[in-house]
Formats: structure tokens, sequence, C-alpha cells
């Protein structure tokens, strides 16, 4: 058993520098520090003897060497996470207890049910189940992985602007099993206090030149937490004036007096999505108005409404409150809304016109 850098070693390393380089022999030295019965211990105080929740119907379990009849070399490989099996929702759910202060909690899938019927809501509460380790024993973990990512085998996953904290996993196949492959994973915890997301990839048998789970998970969760993070409203940190979020506008162009095809066409082209009523020859049915008018600056992707002489209904929308909201939030507010935006600045939303509550 070797670090994967034998071939330029590392020589001694503390704890930190040790889960930087993902070595081996230094979480074996740990594992047999600590011993089988308490590695069992947290095993099982993390939650990866049973399954997560008893209304996941269906949900596998892990499969571990029995706890009295371990030897050395069982040790050794379950020190560095070989040797035994545990789901990904086994492992998403113990990781994000580090993210939480060292509480495990109870996954759920679903936050609430609502009867369409009569209006009431069934909330589905947090349950946590355990404190596994101390506060501080997490707030120094998280520290750790946060430097394998900003210094470490995690480099792939670092996206600027956000902390991050994570682990590399690159498992190989059984004995007798080799054409099964490796398993390159990678999880991450952002940002790194209050955290809001925890993202797990796991990718079976990778093909390439790496099997390794920090080249080939790293940067998909890299990839993930660029699109999540500002979608669920956490706001870069990036000091730098140019914005990490790319907005492409379009003038809309002046489609009244064309067919229906003939302006499906031109605003598909521009970058809009079209939105018609009623279901009129398209060849030769014309638009006689638009909204918005032409000749505005929009955000691409926004809705454009077409009205002929036969389906000139207008509807309105009442217009949200979109203050202190970021980007992701004001897209997501307006798109619900059936409403167009245009955003002026980077940051938070500090006003609007038309103001909330209005119809537009």
């Amino acid at each position: 058993m070797r670090c994967w850098k034998y071939y330029d070693p590392h020589g001694s390393e503390s704890l930190r520098e040790a889960l930087e380089n993902s070595c081996n022999p230094a979480f074996i030295q740990l594992g047999q520090k600590i011993g089988a019965h308490t590695l069992y211990k947290y095993y099982r105080g993390f939650g990866l003897f049973d399954t997560t929740n008893p209304y996941f119907y269906g949900e596998s379990n892990s499969v571990f060497f029995d706890e009295n009849n371990i030897n050395e070399f069982n040790v050794a490989t379950m020190s560095f996470g070989q040797r035994f099996t545990i789901t990904p929702i086994q492992l998403i759910t113990a990781v994000s207890s580090i993210a939480n202060e060292g509480v495990l909690m109870q996954p759920r899938i679903v936050k609430e049910i609502k009867n369409t019927d009569t209006g009431a809501i069934t909330t589905i509460e947090p349950k946590s189940l355990r404190q596994v380790v101390s506060k501080e024993t997490s707030e120094t973990m998280m520290d750790m992985l946060e430097s394998v990512v900003n210094d470490g085998t995690g480099k792939y996953a670092k996206l600027t602007g956000y902390s991050i904290a994570g682990k590399t996993g690159t498992s190989e196949p059984l004995t007798g099993n080799e054409d099964e492959g490796y398993v390159a994973s990678f999880i991450a915890m952002s940002p790194t206090v209050n955290t809001q997301v925890v993202v797990l990839v796991t990718i079976y048998d990778p093909k390439g030149d790496s099997h390794q789970g920090s080249q080939v998970a790293g940067p998909v969760v890299k990839q993930i937490l660029s699109e999540v993070l500002p979608y669920v409203g956490v706001a870069s940190n990036n000091t730098s004036t140019t914005s990490t979020t790319t907005v492409k506008t379009a003038i809309l162009p002046d489609v009244t007096n064309k067919t229906i095809s003939e302006a499906k066409s031109i605003l598909k082209a521009s970058g809009f999505n079209i939105k018609i009523t009623g279901d009129e020859d398209e060849n030769s049915t014309l638009i006689i108005d638009q909204v918005p008018k032409p000749g505005v600056s929009l955000i691409e992707d926004s809705t454009i409404y077409l009205y002929t002489s036969n389906n000139n209904v207008r509807n309105t929308s009442k217009v949200p409150n979109l203050k202190g909201m970021s980007y992701a939030q004001v897209l997501n507010s307006i798109k619900a809304s059936n409403l167009n935006v245009v955003i002026d600045g980077l940051g938070t939303v500090i006003s609007q016109d038309i103001a909330a509550r209005k119809r537009s």
C-alpha cells in the first residue's frame, strides 16, 4: 500500500497536508492509532451502518466487515476508504454533518406537501439525529477540507469568489471485479461558513487519461457549484470589478405586420421566447401588436407576447418585490411572474421600476 505520489514522495506531513495530498499511508497510520473499534464507533455515529430515512423505500444499505473479525489489513484499507461500500446518500449525509456543526441530520426529499383542493400544507420538518463530533472539531475539519481545495488535490473544484471545502475519492475495483473499473468522486461543501450547498459527484469507470477523483470529478463539481450557488442566492466575494455573470442582451425587433411564422422565426433568431394564444394559421395570420414594444434592450431568453386581431386579450401580472435579491433570485422571481426584466449594475437589487405590487 503506497501513496499515489510514490514516484515523487512528499515525506513527513501534518494531518492537514495529508488531506491536501490525499496520502493513503498517512491515513493508514491514523487508522492504526485509532483502532478498529473506535473507527466503527464513528462509522456508526455518522450513520454508515443504517439506511438514512425509513421513508426512502428501497434504499440500499452499506456493506462492512464484521467488527469482531477485523484484521490489520482491513483496518489499513478502511482507513483510506476502501474495501467497504456505502451509498452516495449515506456519504453525503455524513459529510453534511461536518458542515452542520457536527450534527447529523436525517435527509429529506420532500420539503412540504400541499393539498391543492383545500390549500392545507403539511411541512416535513428537518430532523436532527445526534451530535457526532463537537462544533469545534467540525470547524477544524471544515478548515482543513478548505485547504484541500485551495492548496491540495481538490484544486480542480476551486471556484473564484466562493469558499469551498472538499475531498477527492479514487476507489479501486474489488479483486475479481476488475472490469468494473475505478470509481472517481469528489464531495464539496460551500460556502465554508453557513454552508448552503453540498455536492457529491461520483463517476463510475471513467475513461481517458486519468481515473483520479480530483481530475475527473473535481471539474464537474466546480461547474455545478458555479451555477447552483448564484441560483440559491449565495453572493460571490470576488472583488473584481468584472461581473462573473455574463448578461447577454438583444434589441427587440419589430414583428408587427409579419405573419406568425415570420415573427417566430425573427424572435427566435434574436434569442427570445414567444407566447401567443389561439390556433390560427401561422402562414397567413398577421401580428398586430407585441409586448414589450420593439426597440427595447432585453435579456436574451425573455418572453415576447404576440397578438393577432382574433386573439388580442391582455393579461396582467403582479410585480414582485425584488429589493435585496441577487441576480439569480431576480430571474427566478420574474420568470415565475411571467414578466421580463432589464438589470442595471451588479450585486443585489437596491431599487426597481415598476414598483412592487403594481400590475404590468
